[in-house]
């Protein structure tokens, strides 16, 4: 469980360096997300197998959609951290793991439980919470990140199912993707680059990258079974222990409430 833990530490890191960089500094953010896709990319190069690095003409067209989404994602989540705080934040991105389990169920056939479908409907039910008009923006920024986050998990869903080629390598298409988009949107929108911001994504893409590291390193010695709800009830609780001990934020009933149901659904779905 020792790489459990340090993926889900490396998880709510990185939430939270976004947090204090976008609380501290107004200035763009693609600078910092350009330094981030440029670390993980180089990581995610460094471990390619060399007798493995034929680009499948779908594999670039998986590779390519999927780099646009994980950068529209982060822009997406680093704007609900702002707005949302951590903790739904978070908790979104997890149950948008529904889309792809129910694109799973539609389009390739596969069975679910009964207690994925309960953790579906609680995750959807959710939503209910945040109802009130005068926090619209709020609400449609959740969904917003509720759908993107989808998205991405299903091209990854979608890759795993009709890709030719090796997960190490659509990765490293992934990552290299995401940083020539974000290096084209710097340029087309003039944005001003600052060494700083690109020294702040690179650090970020330290604790970024080896969340997924220490997960599959954690896979190879704990169960799936007891992974995936672990790591994702884990981030969830970081994530709430976050808002209220390092950002002061306080919750009323009804968010308390939201975020039991956020929590329980997170764990059926990853079962």
């Amino acid at each position: 469980m020792l790489f459990i833990i340090l993926s889900i530490l490396c998880s709510v890191m990185s939430a939270n360096l976004l947090m204090y960089y976008k609380s501290r500094r107004e200035v763009a953010i693609l600078p910092v997300f350009l330094g981030n896709y440029f670390a993980a990319s180089l990581f995610s190069y460094a471990v390619l197998d060399p007798s493995n690095t034929v680009v499948r003409g779908i594999d670039l067209g998986f590779g390519v959609l999927t780099g646009m989404l994980f950068l529209l994602n982060f822009i997406v989540y680093q704007r609900n951290i702002i707005a949302n705080g951590l903790s739904i934040s978070v908790g979104v991105m997890r149950i948008a793991v529904v889309v792809p389990l129910l694109l799973s169920v539609l389009v390739f056939d596969e069975k679910i439980s009964g207690l994925n479908l309960i953790g579906i409907v609680l995750a959807l039910s959710v939503f209910s919470f945040r109802s009130d008009r005068r926090e619209l923006r709020n609400i449609l920024l959740i969904l917003l990140l509720f759908m993107v986050s989808g998205l991405t998990d299903s091209t990854l869903k979608l890759f795993d199912e009709l890709g030719g080629g090796g997960s190490e390598l659509f990765v490293y298409l992934v990552f290299t993707s995401a940083f020539m988009i974000t290096l084209l949107g710097i340029v087309i929108g003039r944005i001003r680059v600052e060494l700083r911001s690109i020294g702040f994504g690179l650090v970020l893409g330290i604790p970024n990258r080896f969340s997924t590291v220490f997960f599959l390193m954690g896979l190879e010695r704990t169960p799936a079974a007891v992974a995936y709800p672990a790591t994702a009830a884990g981030i969830m609780l970081m994530s709430i222990l976050s808002d209220v001990l390092i950002w002061k934020r306080l919750f009323s009933l009804r968010e308390g409430i939201m975020f039991a149901v956020l929590a329980i659904s997170v764990v059926l779905v990853n079962l």
